[in-house]
């Protein structure tokens, strides 16, 4: 499970946090307002991020992390569009 803390509740708990990331391996996600802005990782996803072990959408995945309800309505207005488009035939 992926860990969601506040920035001033991650500088005040940094040290905690390095421990908690050391043993259990998991991912620590920083916010700012409320707003996504950093991750913590361990040190062995880092490495295997860096030498390009993990690539295409294995890599990207945790970049639309939390984004389902965006990506599902821009799905709905791609397929509205597509059913409105009559100047070529549409299969869905």
């Amino acid at each position: 499970m992926k860990k969601v803390l506040p920035i001033t509740k991650a500088k005040a708990k940094l040290s905690e946090i390095v421990n908690t990331i050391y043993y259990t391996k998991e991912e620590v996600v920083i916010t700012k307002k409320g707003k996504k802005i950093a991750v913590i990782i361990p040190i062995e996803k880092y490495n295997s991020l860096k030498n390009g072990k993990e690539e295409g959408l294995i890599c990207a995945k945790g970049a639309l992390a939390g984004m389902e309800k965006e990506i599902e309505d821009m799905t709905h207005i791609i397929y509205e569009a597509r059913e409105k488009e009559n100047s070529r035939e549409v299969n869905l």
